[in-house]
């Protein structure tokens, strides 16, 4: 992946973007703000303060999330489906999966969740940040599909079966 793409900002993920889903999404609460100037990107990336703005704007989703906004669930959600790989996208991720564990989610929503989750499984996309999905995927996951899950992917070999086993928690209901 080329060093500017990975260090830009997702197509339809610029800040004024994200402001502009949201409202069409009817969200309340407030995900504009002050600009981003902190330290957090290099001088020498080419949409250094594009990429502030993005950054803080889904870190403000990530509020609104909590203040249970239903435009920042479906932003939030709509990140994670994303996959985006690039500079900080896994933290956001994390931040937004740590919102999302508490959130009221559509069924819709959280069938769609355990769907990418799942598919990231079968990819064998088993990045750092599936630490927090987990707990979101637990939430949002019955007993029952979760043994299912781990069993699904038995398969996969004893490492994996013991990650999903772990992370999932099939054995608690």
């Amino acid at each position: 992946m080329p060093l500017e793409v990975y260090h830009g900002v997702p197509a339809g993920w610029y800040s004024a973007e994200i402001i502009a889903a949201h409202k069409a999404l009817g969200g309340e609460f407030s995900i504009s703000g002050s600009e981003a100037t902190e330290p957090g990107a290099p001088s020498w990336m080419p949409e250094r303060n594009e990429w502030l703005q993005y950054r803080a704007t889904l870190y403000r989703v990530a509020n609104g999330v909590r203040a249970d906004d239903p435009a920042c669930v479906e932003l939030a959600v709509r990140f994670i489906e994303l996959r985006y790989i690039g500079s900080y996208s896994g933290y956001i991720r994390e931040r937004l999966a740590r919102a999302l564990k508490s959130a009221n989610l559509t069924d819709v929503q959280a069938v769609r969740l355990e769907k990418h989750f799942r598919g990231l499984l079968v990819e064998r996309e088993h990045t750092v940040e599936f630490r927090e999905f987990f707990p979101l995927w637990r939430a949002i996951l019955p007993y029952e599909p979760r043994v299912r899950v781990v069993e699904e992917f038995a398969g996969a070999g004893d490492k994996t079966k013991q990650w999903l086993s772990h992370g999932l928690q099939p054995n608690e209901q």
